[in-house]
């Protein structure tokens, strides 16, 4: 007979509130606490401030993780515990994909002519390998040690007010921080909050409004519900006085998603138009303030201007108030399920406004290249001049990777290193728009193309693609995978226009890591 093993096997213990989650929400509450709000030197270090901050906190989140892991596996081997699953049992296509990504990384800057560069990116926007190593880990501690706390995004919520109330106020020309002191108008005009640059902090309203639009429409708590609400009105106002486009790029397909994925509750339909209600108050808010001003402000473009100044935007809020308020109503005889021919017919629906949409954009970039565009219209036509001489810069990115060579073209120029790749354009740049260099794409998913290549490209959009889709199925069950990846959606449209930099970027790896964990749970 054989002789029974006499270590007890106990099965893992569920997943609970621990050291290693409390220290992670203590990093989540510095990250979303100093790291929007600190700066050194107004705006002429803010990169690297927002860089600093970040490699401080997650160099400890990491080390301290590591030992409190150490010593949790001490403790369970001495009481016998075994695991039901082994660690490799336990990833994810997310998981793989993200280290075939440092991998390439890796790779890239070992066979780049740039090493040194790479390994911090600082002749780029300091994406290089060690930023991106320091991503990866604070991804899995996110997705590992996760346990949701409310003060946690608390914290987030009146962080993002102060950001966003001083990105109006500076719109306004009002500066209660000094941060826009001794610089030019044109600083001033380009530069806001404790962010920086429009641009970004369009990214930064574009991660952290999806987040709070969810809260509101699945929290249980009232009081808190009003809270991120009000966040959402109030993070949409700063995203107009932003004044860039992108967040338009990024928010619109974002809010179609979000109507699609809840278009058969009466509850959250009422939930959705109740928050677009309050966005658009919001907006004519600002009008009011501008009145107030004397209309002393930075100027807006036309699509800010259609939200705020515009009259027709009256007729939007009171048919969307309108809808909202039916949609109430009816919930209040229960939250029925509509039928699944409204999703089907809103999707067709979409299907069909994107297809007018490209069809505009064919005819006016291929057929039509003459007639005059106004402000909104001449996005529709693609051309060196699109979007701020963004185009030229699309353009060259596609001629320096078709031309790149096998190994450039698999791997890329090594990591952030787009500078050098640009740099036989960096006269005719200069010569057609004024521009003597440039360090990056103006399109996230070019410059992965042309500094980390083929590989490195793909495994990013696998990394987000099967974090998505996950996080989609598994909101069925919990919102919270819904409310931590759509700031990942969000940021993902926009970037199509906009930059990686270590002042918003590291905020969408940590949701990533966060609605991974969500996703998770029951497969552990």
């Amino acid at each position: 007979m054989a002789k029974k093993n006499s270590k007890k096997i106990k099965e893992a213990p569920s997943e609970s509130y621990n050291s290693s989650g409390a220290f992670l929400n203590y990093y989540l509450v510095l990250m979303f606490s100093v790291f929007p709000l600190y700066f050194s030197s107004q705006y002429s270090h803010i990169r690297h401030d927002k860089l600093n901050v970040f490699l401080l906190l997650s160099c400890v989140l990491t080390i301290a993780e590591i030992i409190i892991g150490l010593l949790l596996l001490n403790e369970r081997n001495r009481e016998g515990i075994i695991p039901d699953k082994k660690w490799y049992q336990r990833l994810t296509l997310t998981d793989y994909a993200f280290a075939a990504l440092i991998l390439v990384y890796i790779v890239s800057t070992i066979f780049s002519a740039y090493p040194d560069q790479c390994l911090t990116g600082e002749i780029g926007r300091n994406n290089g390998l060690f930023l991106f190593i320091l991503y990866f880990f604070v991804y899995i501690v996110a997705s590992r040690c996760f346990a949701f706390k409310e003060y946690v995004f608390v914290v987030l919520g009146i962080t993002a007010a102060i950001v966003c109330t001083l990105c109006i106020l500076n719109y306004f020309y009002i500066d209660p921080i000094g941060i826009l002191n001794n610089y030019s108008e044109k600083t001033a005009k380009d530069f806001t909050s404790t962010i920086g640059n429009k641009n970004i902090m369009s990214a930064f309203c574009c991660v952290v409004v999806p987040l709070f639009l969810v809260f509101w429409l699945n929290h249980k708590n009232t009081v808190l519900r009003c809270f991120y609400l009000a966040l959402t009105g109030l993070g949409f106002a700063a995203m107009l006085c932003a004044d860039s486009e992108s967040g338009f790029l990024g928010f619109a397909p974002l809010m179609a998603l979000l109507l699609l994925y809840y278009s058969r509750s009466l509850k959250k339909l009422s939930g959705y138009f109740i928050a677009v209600s309050v966005m658009l108050i919001c907006a004519k808010a600002v009008r009011l303030f501008s009145l107030a001003m004397g209309d002393k402000q930075k100027g807006f473009g036309a699509m800010q201007k259609f939200f705020i100044y515009s009259d027709k935007s009256y007729i939007a809020l009171a048919v969307v108030a309108a809808v909202a308020v039916a949609f109430a109503l009816l919930a209040r005889k229960g939250d029925k399920k509509l039928p699944v021919a409204v999703p089907i017919a809103l999707g067709a629906l979409y299907l069909a406004g994107i297809a007018v949409l490209v069809g505009v954009f064919v005819n006016y970039t291929f057929v039509d290249t003459t007639s005059k565009l106004n402000s909104v219209t001449k996005l529709f036509r693609f051309n060196e001049k699109w979007g701020t001489h963004r185009g030229y810069m699309w353009i060259k990115a596609w001629e320096i990777f078709l031309g790149s060579g096998f190994k450039n073209a698999i791997v890329g120029w090594g990591p952030d290193c787009f500078y050098y790749a640009f740099e036989p354009f960096f006269t005719e740049l200069n010569d057609k728009f004024g521009n003597s260099s440039t360090n990056c794409a103006h399109n996230e998913f070019l410059n992965y193309l042309v500094t980390v290549g083929v590989f490195g490209l793909a495994a990013y959009l696998t990394v987000m693609g099967s974090a998505i889709v996950r996080a989609f199925r598994k909101a069925k069950e919990n919102y919270l995978a819904l409310a931590f990846i759509a700031p990942v959606v969000c940021y993902l449209f926009q970037s199509t226009v906009n930059i990686a930099t270590p002042i918003v970027t590291p905020l969408v790896f940590i949701f990533l890591g966060l609605a991974e964990s969500v996703c998770r749970q029951k497969e552990s």
